[in-house]
């Protein structure tokens, strides 16, 4: 996928989990679980929730940012089952994905859709107003996909907002509207640039690798040019000058940034040739860093799936999407309650829930968006004290639910259920009777339905709380059940 296959290994394996939606990933590799201690970082373990906003020119068609131009999926999943007529038939025009039917878009054809991509009615504002009002306190926006088209006039890479916009800066008016709304600031971004590297990159799936099928060009053409030592050494050396000054350019054109959040390697040696953490932490002290550039970083990313039992050691993120993409792609959003059960799970956990997704090419979002917004500000009204002032668990607590806790109290969440494997609303099970427990506390003053304050059934026995919770009181959403100890 690059300009060789080594460094296919070394970026996808830190790039892949962020771009290919639908794909569970477990935490991003980093060598500690130590993070910084300045006092402007102090905020992170607490924020709970966090907005994901990917966007780029593959808005314009409604496809998937970043992945949409790299065909081979599904010949990685087979490649040990290839016969010579497969063979031959993958490395015909058009059939790279082992399905019988064209490829999307090729990168050329993905990268043409900047001109196309003018957001008249981009009003970060309307987002992150309702964002904050839903709960939400820290923002990441997608400074730069993989793709390469950065969203605002960088002097460094030639593929921006200064070549399709006039100079229109989108990053400034994100950082403003958070600001504005009192969100911390998130920047994403992308290690790897396909577009810079698209001389040298391989735009076939990584782990395609076969003898007789052959890399491809941005056009989706097998390769035909090669490349000297030298050739490779100095795009090396303008690769990692590109992607240094456009970080920078990021780091110090906009204020205090309080959040980096890399996602890949670009196709260099080492990350340390591109910028070291000592130098990101020059340029923005009290930033917080995500090990996906350097193999360490001030906490944990867990992308789709969280495949934890017990608190992390240190801090960390787990981070999925509203719709099954991380860009806009018109198609139904998960339900309420699904998402609200993932964020009370990563809530008792200790872990930051990081939830993405992707602004239509107008530059505002889908009407649903708002809508599912809306639900979840009015959840957050009564159950918000669960989430946002309140930790997991002491170790000698136990509970048949997740749960958090705040002095004097603990909060059991009882989440709804979904057939089979399903996040829908279409898939909604409806509550049956239930009984929480909590072990491991003193008898409680009260135990209460958190949503109105009503009154729930309880019994006491040893050191556990047993708590009645009739299908009859149960929602479509996160019910969220209040017990107060004594203090």
């Amino acid at each position: 996928m690059r300009r060789s296959r080594a460094p296919i290994v070394l970026i996808v394996g830190l790039v892949l989990g962020a771009a290919a939606a639908g794909r569970a990933a477990g935490p991003a590799a980093q060598s500690q679980n130590t993070h910084t201690s300045h006092p402007d970082a102090q905020w992170f373990p607490d924020a709970a929730f966090g907005l994901f906003l990917h966007w780029d020119e593959a808005s314009v068609k409604g496809i998937n940012i970043g992945w949409s131009d790299i065909p081979g999926r599904r010949i990685a999943a087979h490649k040990e089952k290839f016969t010579p007529e497969e063979v031959a038939r993958i490395v015909r025009e058009d059939d790279y994905n082992l399905e019988g039917k064209p490829w999307p878009v090729t990168p050329n054809q993905y990268w043409a859709l900047a001109k196309d991509f003018k957001p008249d009615h981009y009003d970060p504002d309307k987002w992150l107003k309702a964002a904050k009002a839903a709960g939400f306190e820290y923002a990441v926006l997608t400074t730069k996909h993989h793709n390469g088209f950065a969203m605002w006039p960088s002097k460094y890479g030639g593929f921006n907002t200064a070549n399709y916009m006039g100079g229109r800066d989108l990053v400034k008016d994100f950082v403003a509207a958070c600001r504005r709304n009192g969100l911390k600031v998130g920047f994403y971004f992308s290690g790897p640039d396909w577009h810079f590297d698209r001389d040298y990159y391989n735009f076939l799936y990584h782990g395609t690798e076969h003898p007789e099928i052959p890399a491809l060009d941005a056009d989706l053409k097998p390769r035909t040019t090669t490349h000297t030592a030298e050739d490779i050494a100095a795009h090396q050396k303008a690769y990692a000058e590109m992607v240094r000054g456009q970080v920078e350019e990021l780091l110090t054109g906009y204020g205090k940034i309080d959040v980096l959040w890399f996602d890949g390697k670009p196709a260099v040696p080492r990350p340390d040739q591109v910028i070291t953490a000592e130098r990101i932490r020059e340029l923005q002290p009290g930033i917080v860093i995500n090990p996906r550039l350097h193999g360490h970083g001030d906490y944990i990313t867990y992308e789709r799936t969280l495949p934890i039992e017990k608190k992390p050691e240190g801090w960390a993120e787990f981070c999925n999407t509203w719709t099954n993409n991380w860009s806009y792609v018109p198609q139904p959003f998960r339900a309420n309650g699904f998402v609200l059960g993932q964020l009370a799970r990563a809530r008792s956990l200790g872990v930051n829930y990081l939830l993405g997704i992707g602004p239509m090419p107008d530059g505002d979002l889908e009407p649903a968006a708002y809508r599912n917004m809306a639900v979840v500000a009015d959840w957050m009204k009564t159950n918000g004290a669960a989430i946002r002032q309140a930790r997991p668990l002491a170790d000698a607590e136990k509970a048949s639910v997740p749960a958090t806790a705040a002095e004097g109290r603990r909060y059991l969440f009882a989440l709804p259920r979904f057939q089979g494997n399903g996040a829908y609303e279409k898939d909604w099970l409806p509550a049956a009777d239930e009984t929480l427990t909590l072990a491991g506390v003193p008898r409680p003053s009260s135990v209460t339905l958190m949503r109105d304050g009503s009154p729930l059934k309880y019994s006491y026995t040893g050191d556990t709380v047993s708590v009645e919770l009739p299908a009859a009181v149960r929602t479509k959403l996160v019910d969220v059940v209040r017990v107060d100890l004594p203090r």
